[in-house]
């Protein structure tokens, strides 16, 4: 499976099986939140398949596959800026960004890699901007098999919600998080993060 999931195309068809269309829709409008024509940065885009659901923005994506980010320029290169890079410490994507989505980027980091990638969030974004992650999650009450799912998942850094905060609070002080286990069509359980920077002062 994690051979197949290589594949962009693979890829963008087995996101489309197990997701819903609604619950991607509700999940940009309730925690995205992105209006019209603010800057975006996007660090493990994919294949761009989050702009489906976005209005016109200043987007920009960075991943780590060649493949991946060929399929989003194909697709979506005529609204979006495109990038292959690996997020590290001369990773510079620029500031001045509203919002910064890592959707399904924390779980494949280890800690270290996790906060590189928290410290250059927050150094992107403009004070009140806001970065959004979302990442399968090891929690008490999910079923045994949502837990099977997350140990099979390519990701091999799953952690708690208490772990995904604690890397999170290093970089922002605040952090809201909220647990998901009916985002997919397979037993899974989601933590969404929403860090926030200060907002700007006012005279």
């Amino acid at each position: 499976m994690r051979a197949l999931l290589s594949h962009p195309a693979v890829y963008s068809m087995f996101r489309r099986l197990v997701g819903r269309d609604s619950t991607r829709e509700r999940y940009a409008r309730e925690h995205l939140r992105v209006q019209p024509g603010q800057r975006v940065l996007d660090i493990g885009c994919g294949t761009g398949d989050i702009l489906e659901v976005l209005p016109e923005v200043d987007y920009t994506g960075y991943d780590l596959s060649p493949e991946y980010i060929e399929r989003a320029r194909r697709r979506f290169g005529h609204r979006a800026s495109f990038h292959c890079a690996a997020v590290d410490e001369r990773f510079s994507p620029g500031t001045g960004f509203d919002l910064v989505i890592a959707h399904g980027v924390l779980h494949h980091l280890d800690d270290g890699e996790a906060a590189t990638l928290f410290r250059v969030a927050r150094r992107a974004l403009s004070p009140g901007g806001r970065l959004v992650t979302y990442d399968g999650c090891f929690t008490p009450d999910q079923s045994m098999l949502a837990r099977l799912m997350l140990k099979l998942d390519r990701g091999r850094h799953v952690r708690s919600r208490a772990a995904y905060e604690r890397l999170a609070r290093a970089e922002f002080a605040e952090v809201e998080s909220f647990v998901r286990h009916d985002l997919i069509r397979i037993p899974y359980t989601h933590l969404i993060m929403e860090c926030g920077t200060a907002p700007p002062s006012r005279p």
